[in-house]
């Protein structure tokens, strides 16, 4: 079993019903809908498509719904500018462009922009330097040239933007998909707790309760990220947009620092960008990708996304398909059953402590899984922290805890029937778990949970149990 999930990313390339079910037959365990592009009519025919998948193939397929944020973007250009080294550029607040001018959508750059700036336009792939500023309009110079297309992401390194975290289409964006039944939430450029706070708030506002990611991409998230980590529901490490805003060489070790700190606090972490951009238009991934993806693996990420590669790539069920073969090969280096020393002061989690407890035993029994069921989910994520060698068979009543878990590393999402008793709870987490082809009769397996059942963050409860023959 794959322990790493795969999300995939939504898009024209994908937006047939025979295309999502092929992605999630290839070996997605999420879909993203990215809400910088796009309609809502669109992204509910996804959903529902992917829901029909889930019913096909038995598995659950959660639905992150990504919010643009405030990203500064080119305007609406009439067609592709090619831009040159030492190429002189005007940019002008504008949505369209009229003349040669470049349209910018947001005032604030203008504001903030100072002559010697660095501007990185799609990611860093060209990069100007601002020569003259004046109110709503701009002159700069071309460093590193390309193809420059409408709505292409614009960063001022080192400069703080005064915008919102939220913009008014984001709200209208959420509002959207807490209707339309979505199981995660990423807020993008993220800057500090208050931000994560505010997104939940204004969830629970409106009656939902839906978990939220928070995408680190912006260099004054890195001051505040104990604390972002331990407040969000998960982390992303958004390497697109973190690449401009700090030294591009500074990026793997960034990297190895979030993912370490969401392992230290069973928080899911998702590694995101490029991870096999080639495959946009080739086949195969190079070498480099390759790499890339097992240290993601090998550093501890629960989770990793492909973007354009299956939004608009030319081989998108092929780049899932590698994304699960190379997470699969990497997981056979992986040191597994990760035991910290004890703290030397209590932590008071119960939670934390029954499952670590069951991963210890799991693996002195010689179990084949670890079943826990769960009403919440804490005690799978809290057992997937650990990261045992034997699978994390998570069982629960409910649909939307059922999609959820589809994030976390190791475990297995199963649907059981409601059940009031613990012998009830255990007879219907063994019945479930001999369904899968991952324990037989015979096996041994270790059950963890909460008696009296029913009561979210009741773990309390180890059994050693038998599958019958």
């Amino acid at each position: 079993m794959r322990r790493t999930k795969i999300i995939a990313t939504l898009g024209p390339a994908v937006g047939s019903r025979e295309k999502i079910h092929e992605l999630i037959e290839a070996g997605a365990n999420l879909v993203r809908i990215n809400t910088a592009h796009g309609d809502w009519e669109t992204r509910r025919q996804w959903i529902q498509w992917v829901r029909e998948a889930e019913a096909t193939y038995r598995v659950p397929v959660g639905v992150l719904l990504d919010l643009a944020g405030p990203k500064i973007r080119i305007g609406t250009l009439r067609e592709p500018m090619k831009l040159e080294p030492n190429q002189s550029v005007v940019f002008r607040l504008a949505e369209t462009q009229s003349d040669s001018e470049i349209p910018l959508q947001i005032a604030e750059v203008f504001r903030a922009a100072r002559a010697g700036d660095r501007l990185l336009v799609d990611d860093g792939s060209i990069e100007l330097q601002i020569t003259r500023v004046e109110p709503n309009l701009m002159e700069a110079t071309v460093l590193e040239g390309g193809e420059l297309r409408s709505q292409r992401g614009i960063t001022l390194p080192n400069r703080t933007l005064m915008l919102p975290s939220m913009t008014p289409k984001d709200r209208e964006d959420l509002l959207q998909g807490i209707a339309a039944g979505v199981d995660w939430i990423a807020l993008s450029f993220v800057r500090s707790v208050t931000d994560v706070m505010n997104l939940q708030a204004l969830i629970k506002e409106h009656g939902a309760d839906i978990p939220v990611i928070a995408k680190i991409e912006q260099r004054a998230a890195l001051d505040d990220l104990e604390e972002i980590v331990q407040v969000a529901d998960g982390i992303m490490v958004a390497r697109g947009d973190l690449g401009v805003q700090i030294d591009l060489a500074e990026v793997p070790g960034i990297q190895k620092r979030i993912i370490r700190l969401c392992n230290q606090h069973a928080k899911p972490v998702i590694t995101a960008t490029q991870m096999l951009e080639s495959m946009i238009n080739e086949g195969r991934p190079t070498r480099a990708e390759v790499t890339d993806v097992a240290n993601a693996v090998l550093d501890g990420t629960d989770a990793v996304m492909l973007s354009g590669e299956t939004a608009v790539g030319a081989f998108p069920i092929q780049a899932v398909r590698w994304m699960a073969r190379i997470a699969e090969s990497a997981e056979s280096m992986l040191e597994f059953l990760r035991l910290d020393e004890l703290p030397a002061e209590p932590s008071g989690n119960t939670t934390e402590a029954v499952a670590r407890a069951a991963c210890v035993v799991a693996q002195m029994v010689g179990a084949r899984a670890i079943l826990t069921p769960t009403t919440s989910g804490g005690t799978p994520r809290w057992v997937s922290h650990f990261r045992p060698r034997q699978p994390i068979l998570a069982l629960t009543d409910n649909e939307t805890v059922w999609r959820r878990l589809s994030l976390l590393w190791g475990v297995a999402p199963l649907r059981i029937p409601h059940v009031h008793s613990t012998d009830e709870m255990t007879t219907q987490a063994l019945i479930a778990a001999r369904q899968t082809r991952l324990v037989r009769g015979g096996d041994r397996v270790v059950l963890t949970a909460g008696v009296p059942v029913n009561i979210p963050g009741n773990t309390n409860m180890i059994q050693v149990l038998t599958i019958e023959r």
